[in-house]
């Protein structure tokens, strides 16, 4: 069965004489900085949970992205990261000869993990830490005895056992190394059992780890763990296809509703102005609707959309123009917030027709609502029209 791990891990080695059992349940470990872990084949280390915990399904929370890499596939072309942009991915770190808990691991994830993962997008990614021995030909073997998909389940293998090891410890943050004063070869690789998950943009999502409850590990009841792993899977697979399908138009919904607070705000100024006082209370009523939709949609974007499409879009610029889009941000956001309690305030006045303390309250609340509204439409052209395109 798969613990639930979260936070800073630390971990002690412990000896024993035999691999993990082949029964545990994969679930997944979302959120969780490296810690270093390794685990011989032939000794699994034990890993101190005292810090578990079951992170929500939708936490947007990331980790540093992937290493780049360009390995062979087992079918006889290449497999690159650009390749699975756009899908999310679990890798796999193994090796054919190993006697340890690899096998166990590659049973368990064609006996459950497999067969969850489909119609969800994600794809499995096996990466031979034996890549001298473990040749395209004999991969392409080993995968045609697990009876899968090979475009949902791919193995990759490189030309030099450093690339691949330098890969996987620095890229994917699993620790790897080989023991030179070990003869059995399927004890001379010392890894990690974590595998991690990379979401759709490369970025780590987080890692999955396996509890033998021989080993004195305490996994959390089956049922919990596998309705956690339903909801994630079902966060990873929305995720992959709002990333393919067509953009969310929330974003410009929103500058569109700024946009018209800002004219009604202006044509109800100018309404009073001329004495035309039933128009003008029309018109802000009007406006407060426009703003007050558009804070209905910014808390949906936020708290529905963006955990399951990627985070927030970044700005791309930099330099001065870093600097003027985040000073432009950050009081866009400050005065809305200081804003709304005003507008709430003003209003009241009006309907208690104090007008005399309704006048001076919206000589203020009035230049910072239009402030605010006609900057959340600025916020929407620098981040997306006007969005530079990002460093390569």
């Amino acid at each position: 069965m798969m613990h639930i791990l979260s936070g800073p891990l630390t971990s002690s080695e412990s000896s024993h004489a035999a691999p993990r059992s082949s029964g545990g349940v994969l679930l997944i470990a979302v959120f969780l900085f490296f810690s270093g872990s390794l685990s011989a084949c032939s000794r699994p280390s034990r890993v101190d949970v005292t810090s578990a915990g079951a992170p929500a399904a939708r936490s947007p929370q990331r980790f540093e992205e992937a290493g780049d890499f360009t390995f062979q596939d087992s079918r006889g072309g290449t497999l690159s990261k650009a390749d699975l942009l756009g899908t999310p991915w679990i890798g796999v770190p193994f090796f054919l000869r190993c006697t340890g808990p690899c096998p166990s691991i590659t049973r368990d994830i064609r006996a459950k993990l497999y067969g969850d993962l489909e119609g969800t997008g994600v794809r499995i990614v096996s990466f031979s830490l034996d890549p001298e021995r473990d040749t395209t030909e004999s991969l392409d073997a080993y995968a045609k005895t697990l009876d899968v998909d090979r475009d949902r389940w791919l193995f990759v293998s490189a030309a030099k056992e450093s690339d691949m090891h330098d890969f996987v410890r620095l890229g994917l943050k699993v620790p790897v190394q080989r023991d030179p004063n070990q003869t059995d070869p399927g004890l001379a690789v010392t890894h990690g059992t974590r595998m991690p998950v990379i979401d759709a943009e490369g970025r780590i999502a987080g890692f999955y780890d396996i509890a033998d409850p021989a080993l004195g590990e305490s996994p959390p009841p089956l049922a919990e763990s596998e309705a956690l792993l339903a909801a994630r899977y079902a966060l990873i697979g929305n995720r992959a296809k709002a990333l393919a399908a067509k953009p969310t138009r929330i974003p410009l919904i929103n500058a569109s509703l700024n946009g018209t607070a800002f004219l009604l705000l202006i044509a109800g100024i100018m309404a009073i102005k001329t004495g035309a006082k039933k128009r003008h209370e029309h018109l802000m009523k009007l406006a407060f609707l426009a703003s007050a939709t558009f804070l209905g949609f910014y808390l949906y974007y936020h708290f529905v959309v963006l955990p399951i499409s990627g985070g927030p879009t970044p700005f791309n610029g930099t330099g001065i123009w870093k600097t003027l889009y985040l000073l432009l941000l950050a009081s866009h956001v400050i005065l809305a917030v200081v804003n709304l309690p005003m507008v709430l305030r003003t209003f009241w006045l009006a309907h208690k027709e104090d007008w005399e303390r309704h006048k001076r309250m919206a000589r203020w609340t009035f230049p910072i609502w239009a402030y605010v509204s006609v900057t959340g439409v600025m916020v929407y052209l620098v981040l997306y029209p006007f969005n530079p395109a990002p460093a390569v």
